[in-house]
């Protein structure tokens, strides 16, 4: 659904990173990985639109016709969230759509509160959706985030670092919920965590050295 052609970006004449070119498959789970100040959240970044790559080019297609862009879904870097911002977990959950306005311009307010209560209930938060961010554990937060980020039925999820800060029971629980939405959706997934991801994932690229490598099939999946 996506293809990067020779991708390059450079930050005040300082080349981040040059000759990414890689494609991700429906229902593909991609593993980004690469040393610190290798450009993976720019990368991503780049992938989402929010910014535009000095050289090569983004393609989107959807049922092998070539399209402007895809929906996606967005949980960026724990360190992003803003804990202290007085927002309940449900009001987080909605800005889900509110990203996605056009997607919804169609559908009733009342359609839009059960996509709301699906996702809560799909990453087990439903008796926490008046609870203020601010009280949540990491776990609980970062389930949140990626109730928002998939509240859309998004084509594509993009994580970066989701990971992080997390014990291993959550961080299972975290990649299990992934596995699921990857029979929906394509997901890419940032990491520093190569050796848990693969168990997981079906194909990894590494920023550091512009390889790709398939794990697993996306075959009839």
């Amino acid at each position: 659904m996506i293809t990067l052609n020779n991708i390059g970006f450079s930050y005040t004449g300082h080349t981040l990173f040059e000759g990414v070119t890689l494609s991700i498959a429906r229902r593909d789970f991609l593993a980004v990985v690469g040393s610190n100040g290798s450009g993976k959240t720019t990368l991503m970044k780049i992938i989402l639109g929010l910014l535009k790559p000095q050289c090569g080019q983004v393609t989107f297609q959807l049922d092998g016709v070539g399209v402007p862009s895809l929906s996606m879904g967005y949980l960026p870097q724990y360190s992003q969230i803003d804990r202290l911002f007085p927002v309940t977990v449900r009001d987080v959950v909605k800005m889900g759509l509110l990203c996605n306005d056009n997607l919804w311009n169609p559908f009733t307010s009342k359609q839009q509160d059960i996509a709301i209560d699906n996702a809560m209930q799909r990453m087990g938060l439903t008796d926490m959706a008046h609870s203020p961010i601010g009280v949540l554990s990491g776990g609980e937060l970062q389930r949140t985030m990626l109730a928002r980020a998939i509240v859309s039925r998004p084509h594509v999820i993009i994580l970066d670092e989701p990971d992080t800060y997390l014990d291993n029971t959550s961080e299972n629980r975290m990649y299990s919920l992934l596995k699921e939405l990857n029979n929906e959706c394509a997901i890419v997934l940032v990491t520093h965590d190569v050796d848990n991801a693969l168990q997981y994932v079906k194909s990894v690229y590494s920023l550091d050295d512009k390889s790709y490598v398939r794990v697993q099939s996306t075959e009839n999946r």
